[in-house]
């Protein structure tokens, strides 16, 4: 009896332990994360700005959403859309949409774009717009951009944008009417 006992408890084991090799043999091998570049396509567009981590950052559409298109809807208001800084162009954008309402201009067509599978695309701020001109044009020549001004969500005044100039590669100046036909550009977080 206890012999059989032995036999069964040894036979249990061994059933176990080759099944615990069959299914750790059936796993998948974790895939390393890709490595992340400026000027790498990813997520729908290119990557122009990368955080600390290596991990999150910024994409822009690989071409303009439009060549000229003004930044307001007709109307100077105030709409408090004041962020420059990296990561506050999503906030600007929606901060214009809700004063200017439906209508077509700059930040209501990267709010409602849908491109290459994704619908979270934004006009970017004032430090946005300098990156992605700087990064991907005057560092390495991509991104399909035009020598003409880009409009960038940080409002300067009631009636006054920043906006990117094309051929300088300096940071963007906020002399621009809002009424200006300037090209778009949109852009995406991961």
């Amino acid at each position: 009896m206890v012999k059989r006992k032995i036999r069964f408890l040894l036979h249990s084991i061994l059933l176990i332990g080759s099944l615990l090799i069959f299914f750790n043999s059936c796993t998948k091998e974790e895939k390393p994360a890709p490595k992340l570049e400026i000027g790498s396509d990813y997520q729908g567009g290119i990557i122009f700005y990368l955080d600390d981590s290596g991990q999150h950052g910024l994409i822009c559409a690989s071409y303009d959403q439009s060549p000229a298109l003004p930044w307001s809807n007709g109307t100077n208001i105030i709409t408090n859309a004041s962020g420059s800084d990296i990561g506050t162009g999503m906030a600007n954008t929606t901060a214009i949409v809700a004063a200017q309402g439906a209508g077509s201009y700059a930040a209501q067509l990267c709010n409602d774009l849908d491109l290459n599978g994704y619908s979270d695309w934004y006009l970017p701020s004032k430090s946005e717009c300098f990156y992605m001109y700087f990064n991907l044009k005057t560092l390495k020549g991509l991104g399909n951009f035009t020598d003409a001004l880009y409009w960038s969500s940080t409002e300067a005044s009631q009636n006054n944008v920043y906006s990117q100039y094309g051929n300088d590669g300096f940071p963007p100046n906020g002399g621009y009417y809002k009424n200006t036909l300037n090209h778009v550009r949109a852009i995406r977080s991961f």
